[in-house]
């Protein structure tokens, strides 16, 4: 007989759902038979945007007063520290740098504008909830900013550190509102995006009867809950999606285990992915430029005049094993064979 659990509904777990059931179920129901703990990828973009949003998000209780006082930079800086190598999803150290750029490029913005000195609350609950289904099938959801207006309403923010703009049907900003409307002791005025990479404030988004929201993410709720009663979590693409894929590699061994959220119960992995090896190699200064144009010829065509550059391809081998990783390396001969 089937034993119902508590199941929490959040946009993430409804985006995934909605894009593979397959990958829902490695991401939120799946176990590392190891360890009894879910596990999780890491990689670049997810590391600065925790990074970025742990800067500004935390400061939301600090009176104004004193936040304005506080340098951004330095505090994503401090912050950035620890997503570092691997445990920030990070190959090259030279995407690494990039990546901590445009992080710094979003707060300044942030700090250069008057956001901070505007007033915020925050809502009291660690994590606000909403019955979707019966006691047992909860909405759930961290909202990262909510503004207080001249009017005494509330305006609720979600800060964005990618390049994409979200899309009209976007059920975030809905699930925020849905969320803040049960559990903030103020009335919702407006909802918006702050594109952190573009925009030097919130961009409003409306977004229409929420009840026409509220009934579709009852549906795709409704759909998670059987697919948990059964067991039926069918890919989409039989396997082969992109969502899927990570997780596969985490099961081939091409991932590193970075680090254990004892806290959550999450096993974390960092993805070894060929062409972040192939910009390792590139980007870093083991390989001379020489070297470097003879690895490109051999990993853009598998062309290269063996015999005038023997004692080149000998070192550039050297140099490689000394400078990657057991799995990188892995990674780069599977690479090398499939492209004979």
């Amino acid at each position: 007989m089937y034993e119902e659990k508590k199941l929490w509904i959040s946009y993430s777990a409804i985006s995934l759902f909605s894009r593979c059931p397959h990958s829902y179920y490695l991401g939120y129901e799946y176990r590392n038979p190891e360890t009894g703990n879910r596990i999780q990828t890491v990689n670049p973009y997810l590391s600065l945007g925790s990074a970025v949003h742990e800067t500004i998000e935390d400061l939301i209780d600090v009176p104004i007063k004193e936040r304005i006082k506080i340098s951004l930079t330095e505090r994503f800086s401090d912050i950035f520290n620890r997503y570092r190598g691997l445990k920030g999803g990070f190959i090259s150290s030279k995407k690494e740098e990039d990546f901590k750029k445009r992080g710094l490029e979003m707060v300044e913005r942030v700090e250069k504008s008057l956001f901070l000195k505007r007033p915020s609350t925050k809502i009291k609950k660690f994590l606000p909830s909403v019955n979707l289904i019966g006691d047992n099938v909860k909405l759930v959801g961290n909202i990262d900013w909510v503004e207080v207006l001249p009017s005494g309403k509330a305006h609720i923010i979600d800060f964005k550190t990618g390049n994409n703009r979200e899309s009209n049907q976007s059920l975030q900003l809905p699930i925020y509102r849905i969320l803040a409307e049960e559990n903030l002791p103020l009335e919702i005025e407006k909802t918006s995006y702050w594109y952190l990479q573009h925009d030097d404030s919130p961009a409003e988004h409306k977004i229409g009867e929420i009840e026409n929201h509220l009934k579709t993410i009852k549906e795709i709720a409704g759909a998670i809950k059987d697919a948990v009663e059964t067991g039926y979590f069918p890919c989409k693409y039989n396997k082969r999606c992109f969502s899927c894929k990570e997780y596969e590699d985490i099961f081939n061994g091409n991932a590193e285990l970075v680090d254990t959220d004892k806290k959550r119960k999450k096993d974390i992995f960092c993805i070894i992915k060929e062409s972040d090896v192939v910009e390792k190699i590139m980007d870093e200064d083991f390989l001379n430029d020489k070297e470097k144009d003879i690895f490109k010829k051999r990993i853009d065509r598998g062309e290269i005049e063996e015999d005038s550059a023997k004692k080149d391809i000998r070192k550039i081998k050297e140099k490689i094993k000394e400078n990657l990783s057991k799995k990188e390396l892995k990674v780069l001969v599977n690479l090398l064979k499939d492209e004979k």
